[in-house]
């Protein structure tokens, strides 16, 4: 069985460029199986791009091929990459930030830069701002259906090389009961936040379900949420619309409103200038 082909972009659906990337995909090989990670990552984010892979690849199989789009710089000098991680999938992208957390994650075991003169679609339009279809959905084809090896992507290069999102070094602190940190990302569909604080950082704090957590979110300086808010494991455990703070799936601590979108409620955003404190009473 031909390893599956997943997709990942800032692209939306709601023209025909994830279509096209999946038409040149079959055009290389129609047996390959194609699924959607998602098309909706914040636009021009590789941060962002680097936390969905970081949530969703471990629950793909070994030999997956990932393929992430978020490319700001698309048609500049910036590496377009194949990695193979420490647990044989493989991800197709552009090296700007978007393999972060899998580098420090499972493990990026080598990564090569695309040869664009033997692995590029040659499409009826010469253009240079359309590398998801022409260069990452083509090359993530020919590698999964075995007509080029990973040694035949293009020239190795070092890991330690790997471009990595500067937001991840802005780490949370902790003093005594209290974390200050950001918001680093929000789920738009339902309106919850992600602060950068891992479950694994968070349980080793004397905080147990129904405890109350005093959060504040400042937004340039202005204070935009500030109040008591409890510990759960689930959204149910709050009334309709008011917040809860629990340990997300995504293995970082999270912000919502049970039935309501937190976000939208309050007037929440997230980036790093959206910075958070949270103490335990």
């Amino acid at each position: 069985m031909k390893p599956a082909i997943l997709l990942q972009t800032d692209f939306s659906t709601t023209w025909g460029a994830v279509a096209s990337m999946k038409g040149v995909i079959k055009l290389t090989d129609p047996e390959l199986e194609i699924y959607d990670l998602c098309h909706d990552i914040k636009q021009f984010d590789p941060w962002e791009a680097s936390l969905s892979l970081n949530t969703t690849e471990p629950y793909w199989p070994a030999g997956t091929v990932i393929v992430s789009v978020v490319d700001p710089g698309v048609g500049t000098a910036r590496r377009a990459s194949v990695a193979l991680l420490c647990d044989g999938t493989y991800v197709v992208t552009p090296d700007n930030g978007t393999l972060t957390h899998l580098k420090y994650g499972v493990g990026i075991a080598a990564i090569r830069e695309i040869d664009e003169t033997r692995n590029r679609f040659h499409a009826k339009e010469d253009v240079s701002v359309f590398h998801g279809r022409d260069l990452f959905g083509y090359c993530s084809a020919l590698l999964a259906s075995g007509k080029i090896t990973f040694e035949e992507v293009g020239p190795a290069y070092p890991v330690e090389e790997i471009v990595e999102c500067e937001e991840y070094a802005l780490r949370p602190k902790i003093d005594g009961n209290t974390v200050h940190t950001w918001v680093m990302t929000g789920l738009a569909h339902f309106g919850g936040i992600q602060f950068y604080v891992s479950n694994e950082a968070w349980k080793k704090l004397p905080c147990k379900e129904g405890d109350q957590v005093q959060i504040r979110i400042t937004h340039a300086e202005s204070t935009v949420f500030d109040a008591a808010v409890p510990f759960a494991k689930s959204f149910g455990f709050v009334p309709k619309g008011e917040p809860v703070l629990y340990c997300g799936s995504s293995l970082f601590l999270c912000l919502d409103c049970n039935q309501a979108s937190f976000m939208q409620k309050y007037g929440v955003g997230f980036g790093k200038d959206w910075k958070a404190t949270l103490a335990l009473l």
